[in-house]
């Protein structure tokens, strides 16, 4: 059987179109917990790391959904995006620009990682990651299965309970 549509009509008239416009600007206020056991903050004066402490107002983070799978990450206290540049730095920005775009993907182990959207080195994602000390480590040294890269958003109110 061959089925013809009328011109101008797309072949997929028939079909319930999937829109997921409902995901941008989605904003969620939300801890980032690694797998290392650090809170990730952004001071106030840009500089990015891990702190220990569950009641840093720095580690308060605003995630916007800026468009599907990408997100951008911003320091309630201190006003700062979440960013990396072209070398893999992770840094505090001002302003939102292409290096606060960030690819949020949820992985097996039920932890999220955060890639940059507009960077890579030798072809491969760069990904934010703290080592042991709660330091940032270059996006290059980084992979997707890395745990240092591996984070949970934490609802504000679950913080308390899941660290004691």
């Amino acid at each position: 059987m061959l089925l013809s549509f009328p011109a101008g009509m797309p072949a997929c008239a028939g079909r319930h179109v999937r829109s997921y416009n409902h995901l941008q600007g989605d904003v969620r206020w939300r801890k980032l917990y690694s797998y290392n056991k650090y809170f990730l903050k952004i001071e106030k004066n840009g500089k990015v790391s891990g702190t220990k402490k569950e009641n840093c107002p720095y580690s308060i983070l605003e995630i916007t959904s800026v468009e599907i799978g990408v997100v951008a990450v911003k320091s309630i206290n201190s006003n700062y995006y979440l960013a990396m540049n072209k070398k893999g730095k992770v840094y505090g920005s001002k302003e939102f620009n292409s290096d606060c775009k960030l690819k949020e993907r949820i992985e097996e182990n039920g932890y999220n990682t955060y890639a940059s959207l507009n960077w890579k080195h030798n072809g491969r994602q760069m990904f934010v990651a703290l080592n042991g000390k709660g330091a940032t480590k270059r996006g290059q040294k980084t992979r997707r299965k890395n745990t240092s890269a591996h984070f949970l958003p934490m609802n504000l109110k679950d913080v308390r309970q899941s660290v004691e």
